[in-house]
């Protein structure tokens, strides 16, 4: 083989290193990512697409009562939908809003639809005696076998590349 078509080979193999390299830039994919509030740590990433939506249930501080607070990711935001739970009390919905449903559930307690209120800054503060539990389709994830008691976990809707996604 001549050294010109040698040299036409490795150019092109290089050439396509590079743009392959190049394009993984620009492919991204979502995730629902949780973050150590005080460390910055990354704690899960799951992917979670437009469109789907995940839950937190745990126990009402106040009042002592399951609560579930479900979340969908619309136009790249995470966004309060829904909240099911037992009993009105402090800290809980006691009136409807505009364009909000209120539906009594068969098994007890109520649905409240309709919050449609976007969360920038969506966090969760690991219970020391109550668990909060991140319900994302099948799974149930209790929040602290991700970070001890007393630790603030931070929910992010965030693109990754390949790159991103390799390297927390």
């Amino acid at each position: 083989m001549s050294i010109s078509k040698k040299r036409l080979i490795v150019a092109g193999v290089v050439l396509t290193a590079l743009a392959t390299i190049a394009l993984s830039f620009h492919f991204r994919w979502s995730y629902l990512e949780l973050t150590n509030d005080h460390s910055g740590a990354v704690l899960l990433r799951a992917r979670i697409c437009e469109g789907e939506e995940f839950a937190v249930s745990y126990i009402h501080s106040v009042n002592i009562s399951p609560v579930k607070e479900f979340y969908q990711i619309l136009q790249g935001r995470i966004v309060l939908t829904a909240m099911e739970f037992e009993t009105f009390g402090a800290g809980m919905p006691t009136t409807l809003e505009v364009g909000q449903t209120l539906t009594r559930l068969p098994e007890g307690g109520m649905r409240i639809d309709g919050f449609d209120r976007p969360i920038s800054g969506l966090r969760y503060m690991v219970g020391r005696i109550n668990e909060q539990v991140l319900h994302l389709r099948a799974e149930q994830i209790p929040l602290n076998t991700l970070a001890p008691a007393g630790q603030p976990i931070h929910f992010a809707f965030v693109y990754l590349n390949i790159w991103q996604r390799l390297v927390p």
